[in-house]
């Protein structure tokens, strides 16, 4: 696997678990650099990403469940539980030895995001239909994926209200007000349109368009 598509594939991996993360969360948080660096250690060590969202699912789900107080600050929070998870999956494929991250079938995740988008109410109705047509290299497909992502996005946040819109974007500023002294003027435009994407995907119950997330994000 060459640089380039590793770098593609661990940005996927991690916007995926972000995305997860922050639904679950219940607030726009956006995850850290050192979150980053985590979730790039777990696809490098060959994690499967169904194993950490379904983990994070547990992780939050259990909170819920015994009423703890507070929200969850990071992904390190749940680094132990997927970390257990993945020792007992090794367990019990009967191995420890390190194993690969298994190689994508692109048909199958292709056809498992337009699936997706059929059932997705509110995208444009050849959305599907062009996401199931992408081939080439992993890395052209994840590019076209994320173009066709923004494109998704772009189109849903057009057909809000201003009213909405106007909420959305009041509740972002007073997030980023709270960290406005730690961001300099280029990272808080970064992490005003990372809030707003993600803020319009839960509102639409948008999937995520990415060879890594083949669910709704």
């Amino acid at each position: 696997m060459s640089s380039t598509d590793s770098s593609a594939e661990d940005h996927a991996y991690f916007q995926a678990i972000e995305s997860s993360f922050i639904r679950w969360r219940g607030s726009p948080l956006l995850l850290s650099p050192s979150d980053w660096q985590l979730a790039r250690q777990w696809h490098r060590q060959g994690i499967p990403l169904e194993l950490v969202l379904e983990t994070l699912e547990q992780v939050f789900v259990t909170r819920q469940a015994r009423g703890a107080k507070g929200r969850v600050q990071g992904l390190r929070y749940c680094s132990p539980a997927v970390e257990k998870a993945w020792s007992a999956r090794q367990e019990l494929m009967a191995t420890g030895e390190r194993q690969a991250p298994p190689k994508l079938d692109l048909t199958e995740r292709l056809h498992g995001l337009a699936k997706t988008l059929m059932e997705t109410r509110n995208v444009p109705k050849d959305l599907a239909d062009r996401v199931a047509a992408l081939d080439g290299a992993p890395e052209e497909v994840e590019a076209a994926l994320a173009d066709l992502d923004r494109e998704m996005i772009h189109q849903a946040t057009a057909d809000l209200s201003d009213a909405s819109l106007t909420t959305i974007r009041e509740a972002i500023e007073e997030s980023l007000a709270k960290l406005d002294s730690r961001l300099d003027e280029a990272e808080a435009t970064r992490m005003r349109e990372r809030l707003l994407r993600e803020a319009i995907r839960r509102r639409r119950n948008l999937p995520v368009l990415s060879l890594f997330a083949t669910h709704p994000g």
